[in-house]
């Protein structure tokens, strides 16, 4: 193990060393990194940033081409044109160019309105989406005096000084307290040479060219910005639509480059990162306005992800480390184990060896299989107990009780483990007064050797003995009994003992729980004195077949108390021979019952089984006693039923005889006419006359009605001697004569 912890060692050294290369080579990386991380940083924001906004800017180029499609259409739209150009319309015409306005309004999401312009008439003519300007719509036109969008009207006013295709961000009073931004398309003929012209105005809402839902970084303020600098769109409130850029920060920097980029300005004291895109087709240009500050936080979060991913790698490799360690090693560790385990292994060969050995010569009262004879003095120099002569000697057995009980509900390692923790607090509990060896003897019985000083010995070992006891019932929650041998102080007797033990051990059956038996206390009869009661075996078994269940317990008991004052074997030969007399009773209900149960010889083959107690057995054999009884019970059942199936089987044949009675089903069945009476009307309600009369009645009915024979053929047919009896007996129970029921 040593050799193995020293190469585990040199290893560990090896790999840590290598790993905390790796560490310092990453801090060092790291720390030049974070020196040039602001210019990194700005490049990588800017990259990213570039990337949102030119998706922006393609969506935005997208979303203006249809609306222009859809300008061009209302502009080409044959009912629309007529309110364009006419200078008198008809009411139909009028109405049927609001509808098709109204159609375009609805078919686009975030239209605000429609406003067409006959220069003719003079008439702005409006159709409103109405989401904040609530109106009662009418076929009424404005003119650009009275009109309640200024803006528009100047727009309308100064026509030609706008670009068709290009949009103009616009504001007009929705109300007292209300402005409102939209973003205007106009259209107009371009190729007339005056001033004022005729025009269709498609007004967009906001979030149609600029969705809310903008990405960005957290903070970040983006700009639409046209060519001179004045802002198209804005999601900050530091700058407005229309408002000048020009006044908050350097726009030149961005005028003087042609494609995209980035720089560092103040605006409103605040250092930012400018970043701006390409300009567009349409003269366009997307910025976007970082936080500084925020981006160096961004820096620390960075740096503190940076240290702890080193950490984290420096974590793993020590981890790796070990586990390299502990693999390069592991040869060298397994020999180690294997020797250890082959230690161990031979350790307990040797213990398992000696107590066979100890076992064999114990059984064989010191002989070997050379015919060798060891005293008991060799046997306890070969237990490793120095005996003196002042000393005393006792065997001690330790058993559990309820061993079948604890062996159903939990397992044999378990109940070893609870008999070696009664020996180990045992042996704790003595160990200043005196010398012990354990010997196992079986799964439940532990054999100790105890060699004792004190005079007192057998009154301290009691003491200890039910100290122990106490202490496994209060932690375990199981019992323990224990036997003990003579006292004796020469260690030849030690064979003897082993004797008295066994002896003990044979009548443990008629322990209680948790008892203490000395061998000396045993006190038994010869077994010369003891006389089978072959009368109350005789009485048992008539109360058994009679299944008389309580009084067969009562003989039971009395046979087996008889038992108990005599040598174990006595009891055995008692339990074995009344086993064998339940057995034939049992065969002979399963030979004659055709409805048995097999209860019966379940029980008795629990009876054959090791108990742990008189009490358990004499359950076992009260449990007989009852499902005998009532297995004896079924087979009366059976023979009645048997009886009066064949009385029913007997009229159901013979009823036609006139001479059918009930002697004669008597001598039939084998029984006397009285009995078969009363079981009849016992078992199923009636009479025998009153089943056998109502068979012949049943026969008679359907003779009356299914055939031409006169009542006296009937009567005769159905086993009556006179068709007067026949006519009382046919009207008394079905309430009509013969012909009467006939003619029904």
């Amino acid at each position: 193990m040593k050799t193995g912890a020293k190469e585990s060692k040199i290893y560990l050294k090896v790999s840590v060393s290598i790993i905390f290369c790796v560490v310092i080579a990453i801090l060092i990386t790291s720390s030049i990194l974070y020196v040039n991380f602001q210019s990194i940083l700005m490049k990588h924001e800017y990259e990213i940033n570039l990337e949102k906004m030119e998706s922006e800017e393609e969506q935005r180029l997208q979303l203006a081409n249809i609306a222009l499609n859809t300008l061009y259409q209302i502009y080409n739209d044959i009912s629309v044109t007529k309110l364009l150009t006419y200078e008198k319309i008809s009411a139909v015409e009028e109405s049927a160019a609001f509808l098709q306005l109204r159609h375009f309004l609805v078919t686009m999401p975030n239209v605000d309105s429609i406003y067409v312009y006959n220069v003719k008439n003079e008439r702005i003519y409006n159709v409103t989406n109405e989401n904040e300007l609530i109106r009662p719509w009418n076929a009424d036109y404005y003119t650009k005096s009275n009109f309640y969008d200024t803006s528009a009207a100047a727009m309308i006013e100064h026509c030609t000084e706008f670009t068709p295709f290009i949009v103009v961000p616009r504001y007009y009073q929705v109300n007292a307290k209300t402005t409102k931004c939209v973003y205007t398309y106009i259209m107009y003929d371009i190729f007339k040479n005056n001033k004022k012209r005729s025009a269709i105005m498609l007004n967009l809402e906001s979030e149609y060219l600029f969705p809310k839902s903008r990405t960005g970084y957290p903070g970040t303020e983006s700009l639409v910005v046209d060519g001179t600098g004045s802002v198209i769109y804005s999601n900050s409130s530091n700058f407005k639509v229309l408002d000048n850029v020009k006044e908050k920060f350097d726009y030149g920097k961005i005028l003087n480059k042609k494609k995209a980029g980035y720089f560092l300005d103040e605006i409103n004291g605040i250092k930012s990162v400018v970043i701006f895109t390409d300009t567009d087709k349409y003269g366009f240009r997307n910025v976007s306005l970082i936080n500084y500050n925020d981006l160096l936080a961004q820096v620390k979060k960075l740096q503190s992800v940076t240290i702890g991913i080193t950490l984290l790698i420096a974590g793993a490799g020590l981890i790796a480390a070990f586990i390299c360690s502990y693999r390069l090693s592991n040869p060298i560790r397994v020999m180690s184990k294997d020797f250890t385990a082959l230690l161990r292994e031979k350790r307990r060969t040797e213990t398992l060896t000696k107590n066979i050995k100890l076992k064999e010569l114990l059984e064989n009262n010191g002989f070997e299989n050379s015919g060798e004879r060891k005293s008991g003095a060799d046997l306890l120099s070969l237990l490793g107990i120095p005996f003196k002569r002042e000393q005393k000697l006792v065997l001690l057995c330790i058993k559990v009780d309820d061993y079948q009980y604890l062996l159903e509900t939990s397992n044999s390692q378990l109940i070893s483990a609870y008999k070696f923790a009664a020996v180990n607090i045992l042996t704790e509990l003595m160990q200043d007064n005196c010398i012990m060896y354990c010997l196992n003897m079986s799964l439940d019985k532990n054999l100790i050797f105890v060699s004792l000083t004190s005079n007192e010995a057998k009154e301290i070992l009691n003491e200890h003995l039910i100290q122990m006891q106490h202490l496994v019932q209060e932690y375990f929650k199981i019992s323990v009994s224990a036997a003990l041998s003579d006292f004796e102080e020469d260690p030849d007797k030690l064979f003897y003992q082993y004797e008295q033990i066994e002896e003990a051990l044979s009548g443990s059956i008629f322990w209680k729980e948790s008892s203490i038996v000395h061998y000396s206390d045993i006190k038994m009869k010869e077994v010369q004195n003891y006389e089978y009661p072959e009368s109350r075996e005789k009485q048992l078994l008539e109360c058994l077949t009679h299944g008389r269940a309580k009084e067969a317990e009562e003989v039971y008991l009395a046979i087996v108390t008889e038992t108990y004052d005599y040598p174990v074997v006595i009891y055995n030969m008692v339990i074995s021979r009344l086993i064998f007399m339940i057995t034939n009773v049992v065969n002979l209900i399963m030979k004659n019952s055709s409805l048995h149960s097999l209860t019966s010889s379940l029980l008795l083959t629990n009876l054959l089984q090791e108990c742990d107690s008189l009490e358990e057995r004499n359950e076992k054999f009260k449990e007989l006693f009852l499902q005998i009884a009532k297995d004896m019970e079924n087979k009366k059942k059976d023979r009645l039923n048997q009886v009066i199936a064949d009385i029913n089987l007997l009229i159901e044949k013979e009823y036609k005889n006139p001479l059918l009675s009930i002697e004669m089903l008597a001598e039939e069945v084998g029984m006397s006419a009285a009995y078969i009476c009363r079981i009849y009307k016992q078992y199923t309600g009636n009479t025998i006359n009153e089943t056998l009369l109502e068979k012949r009645m049943e026969h008679a009915r359907v003779l009356l009605v299914e055939s031409a024979l006169s009542v006296n053929e009937i009567s005769e047919k159905v086993g009556f001697t006179g068709s007067s009896y026949f006519y009382r007996v046919f009207k008394k129970v079905n309430g009509v004569t013969p012909n009467e029921y006939r003619r029904k």
